[in-house]
């Protein structure tokens, strides 16, 4: 007999393909009214919001209204102010050879979708890149993390209010369901996740030639110079590195630190440390808890790994594996080869690398995959503009960390290792559309030039052609 799970999954799935063609035609007002019935109805379950992300993982209220709630309300915004200017077709620029044509480029939806978000922001995540797809024109299958069931309900609860179900759905499960997903045909595929995952995805992508966006991670370094106001740069590292307890895609993974400063740098750290989260950090009401004991054991091997090394423990403290917390950690003199050091960290541990020269830094992060993000801090245009020329990355903040996702005409997404595509914003939009280049020849077919057969005037014309145009 069939499982159920399946035969639901494709139940929708089949509703969805059956609606896409007609989904398509649905006018920019009526998408906007859905943004508009969506953004109401969030606001209506806020509490509800922030108290299921605290069940799932005991996430602060301020740290759920700015990084889930407020971003989410933001990105649509932003969508019901520029879709209708973002959908209408743009002329493009012609050329002599052109001269009796024009040109112009159509914002199609790609058909059904397929949205595959992560756990560690678990509203924010599937709202933003659903608002792209349904602002595109497109039906969506919105597949949860199984890690959070309470918010998970939650948005079941508010997708049910505002769609219907073949337009918009929701699928729970594990790497089964995922798995059922992959093997049907799909006009877009979202995946954020690590790159692990997203080399599958691109692999069930790929036996249907269907269109991918893949949102991944890696080691996101950060350049520090000596020339710096050293207390600032540390609050502004503290707050980006343990907010969500460090489960963020972007979030520093390690610090390249000028030595000159090595004293003051790791003194700033402990101080502040203490200044954020008090003596006993697993009281402070703002940090959040690990997802689950997987998570809290692959962390604590990191640490476990490290003590019979030369390791400098600057700031660290207990675990408590009965309450997912691993205490906020900051170590230096880190051997360059352990896991901590290759592999994507993911939690509060941030292992810091003082250099002697900027060159000896280039080489670290040359020598890892691209990362999705890197940060830059120096009072000095030279310095930045170094670093930046001898690096690549999806993103990059300068002087301040994470905030680049959050600006509006910015993409978001990585490179090679790190990702594939652009998300959020118009660049959002535009991954959930086809671009569709449209010529019109106004006067007279451009090709009764080359008409056969070829004769004596296609030579003469070709050869007036080559001189004019080459």
């Amino acid at each position: 007999m069939e499982d159920n799970r399946f035969i639901y999954i494709d139940e929708i799935y089949n509703q969805q393909v059956k609606f896409k063609e007609e989904c398509k035609e649905t006018s920019v007002y009526n998408r906007v009214q859905l943004l508009k019935k969506l953004k109401a109805t969030i606001l209506h379950k806020e509490g509800e919001i922030k108290d299921a992300i605290y069940k799932d993982f005991r996430k602060s209220i301020i740290e759920t209204e700015t990084t889930e709630i407020l971003t989410s309300i933001l990105e649509i915004n932003h969508f019901i102010k520029n879709l209708k200017k973002w959908t209408k077709s743009k002329s493009v620029g012609s050329s002599l050879m052109f001269a009796s044509t024009s040109a112009k480029l159509l914002y199609e939806p790609k058909g059904n979708t397929l949205i595959i978000t992560p756990w560690n922001y678990p509203f924010q995540l599937p709202l933003v890149h659903l608002i792209a797809s349904v602002a595109a024109g497109n039906t969506v299958i919105l597949k949860l993390s199984e890690f959070t069931p309470h918010i998970n309900a939650v948005i079941k609860s508010i997708i049910i209010q505002v769609f219907v179900s073949n337009h918009v759905a929701i699928v729970e499960g594990e790497i089964e369901e995922t798995t059922h997903l992959l093997a049907l045909k799909f006009d877009h595929i979202h995946f954020t996740g690590s790159p692990a995952v997203g080399k599958i995805i691109m692999q069930a992508a790929s036996k249907n030639l269907t269109d991918i966006t893949l949102e991944l991670g890696g080691k996101s370094p950060v350049f520090v110079d000596k020339n710096i106001n050293i207390k600032e740069v540390v609050r502004n590292l503290l707050w980006a590195k343990f907010v969500n307890m460090g489960q963020t895609c972007i979030a520093p993974d390690y610090l390249l630190v000028d030595k000159a400063i090595e004293q003051e740098f790791d003194h700033a750290w402990k101080e502040e440390i203490l200044n954020a989260f008090g003596i006993n950090p697993i009281e402070s009401n703002d940090l959040a808890r690990i997802i689950n004991t997987k998570q809290f054991d692959r962390l604590e091997n990191y640490l476990n790994e490290l003590k019979n090394s030369d390791t400098n423990w600057i700031v660290s403290g207990t675990n408590n594996k009965s309450d997912l917390f691993i205490h906020p950690t900051v170590l230096k003199n880190v051997p360059i080869n352990c896991a901590l050091m290759e592999d994507e960290i993911f939690g509060p541990i941030l292992p810091i690398i003082y250099y002697q020269d900027i060159q000896q830094a280039l080489q670290i992060v040359r020598s890892k995959e691209k990362p999705l993000a890197l940060y830059i801090f120096s009072k000095k245009q030279d310095y930045i503009n170094y670093v930046l020329g001898n690096t690549t990355a999806g993103g990059t903040t300068v002087n301040d960390a994470m905030l680049h996702i959050m600006h509006p005409n910015l993409p978001f997404g990585g490179v090679n290792n790190s990702g594939l595509g652009q998300s959020l914003g118009h660049y959002g939009f535009k991954s959930f559309s086809h671009e569709r280049a449209v010529l019109k020849s106004n006067f007279f077919p451009m090709s009764k030039f080359f008409w056969y057969p070829y004769n004596n005037n296609t030579k003469k014309m070709l050869g007036y052609i080559k001189r004019i145009f080459t």
